[in-house]
């Protein structure tokens, strides 16, 4: 079975049946697990060509950065766009989060962030929003999270407790990510604290499964 290089044109279905001795419906679901994947891209009038798409690392270890950090110290452009961001009431859930009473006011903001035009991670931040005043007046269509958050409450932030694990998609996930609802996606929950220890914010990133590795270097003992 031969390779094809990045933006070269596969065979037409046709030719693909005939070569790997698959019915157009097998093919057709082959190749739709392939798009979602992010490995071939489809153009109406034109075919359907392998991607030219690289890997996205993002460092876990002994430095906490933001992912828009993360990008920025790999070279990689990127684009963000805010969903939504508003004042909800507390529930039980996030004030045991967020260390604050049933009720207090939060910031829940939803963001889809993109790299060469296609969106790589749909994140949603849930924010004591006493501590930072004046956070639902940002452009965080242009202001990064962390920066936010230290500019508006005077405080650095410290470390996080993450927790990483693969999902699948589902519906709203998978529409903001482009990708079909049984599609896998990595999911990152983080809690962020200030350095003096009380909880920044809560929040949940789901990622491309396909663009996105997470590393780490651990010294040893």
């Amino acid at each position: 079975m031969r390779e094809w290089e990045p933006n070269s044109k596969i065979p037409t279905e046709f030719e693909l049946c005939d070569m790997l001795g698959v019915s157009r419906g097998c093919l057709k679901n082959g190749i739709k697990i392939l798009v979602d994947e992010g490995l071939l891209v489809q153009y109406r009038g034109r075919g359907t060509f392998v991607t030219d798409r690289k890997m996205i690392s993002h460092p876990t270890g002994n430095t906490l950065l933001s992912f828009a950090e993360s990008l920025k110290s790999q070279g990689i452009s990127f684009q963000t766009k805010e969903i939504s961001g508003g004042i909800i009431p507390a529930d039980a859930f996030l004030a045991g989060k967020l260390y604050i009473k049933e009720g207090d006011p939060v910031f829940f903001l939803r963001r889809i962030r993109y790299v060469e035009g296609k969106p790589i991670m749909y994140i949603e931040n849930r924010i004591r929003a006493n501590a930072v005043p004046g956070i639902e007046k940002v452009d965080f269509s242009k202001e990064t999270l962390f920066q936010t958050l230290e500019k508006l409450s005077g405080k650095k932030i410290g470390f996080s407790n993450a927790r990483y694990s693969a999902e699948v998609a589902g519906e709203t996930k998978g529409k903001a990510l482009g990708v079909s609802a049984d599609s896998p996606v990595l999911h990152l929950e983080q809690h962020i604290f200030y350095a003096d220890d009380t909880p920044a914010e809560w929040g949940n990133v789901w990622l491309q499964a396909y663009r996105y590795v997470v590393g780490t270097i651990l010294p040893r003992a």
